[in-house]
């Protein structure tokens, strides 16, 4: 009789399902554990949401620039709501398809947050899942700044910043790097008036001086 080995993976980002459809595709059973949801940082609260946004701006910059190739008289309006909605279709979309993946027999997936009651039992909601092995991919979260005022109202991380229902008149980023830099091109091209802090003595501090350079021109 083949004995199939089972493990647990908490968390059901980039590292944890992709590693849950690879182990069910050798027959391993796995039990994936998701306190939110499937899909991780990039795809609920990163690189997807905040591309389509830079999809849009695109589209309003291409529009300011439309004269210069020949296009004039263009009339327009701007709604901000619909730009909000797009991106969350596209969000939702995809995270249907990681969900799909995730079908597979050998795959059970549990919604909760997980603690651990010994080396090879998990526990969620009160309910104990056992297994050979438990892989831990918990991920990430936003880094906040240690400093009195961090935590009043109008203060938002790169995730809060993805679900504001206006666009802020003025916006200042706190960081130079390339999701501060994102979000402060992203908000300029709507409409913000936008300033950027930055520590080092260049924006994008871990990049190419050159590049870092040729960037803060632009």
């Amino acid at each position: 009789m083949k004995c199939i080995m089972k493990i647990i993976i908490i968390g059901a980002g980039p590292g944890g399902y992709e590693t849950a459809l690879v182990a069910a595709k050798r027959g391993v059973e796995v039990v994936l554990i998701e306190a939110g949801h499937v899909g991780g940082t990039c795809l609920n609260e990163g690189c997807i949401p905040t591309k389509a946004f830079c999809k849009n701006a695109e589209v309003l910059d291409g529009l300011r620039e439309a004269a210069a190739f020949g296009v004039t008289d263009l009339s327009y309006s701007f709604d901000f709501k619909t730009v909000v909605d797009r991106k969350n279709a596209v969000v939702e979309q995809l995270r249907g398809g990681v969900e799909g993946l995730l079908g597979h027999k050998l795959i059970t997936l549990v919604r909760g947050k997980a603690s651990f009651k010994d080396e090879h039992i998990v526990v969620v909601d009160s309910v104990e899942y056992t297994a050979d092995y438990i892989i831990i991919a918990t991920g990430s979260v936003s880094a906040s700044l240690p400093i009195p005022g961090a935590d009043l109202p109008g203060i938002l991380t790169s995730k809060e910043i993805l679900d504001i229902e206006q666009i802020p008149q003025r916006l200042c980023v706190i960081g130079g790097g390339v999701i501060g830099l994102e979000f402060a091109s992203i908000f300029r091209s709507f409409g913000s008036e936008v300033t950027v802090l930055e520590y080092c003595k260049d924006i994008l501090p871990r990049f190419d001086t050159d590049l870092a350079k040729r960037l803060k021109q632009s």
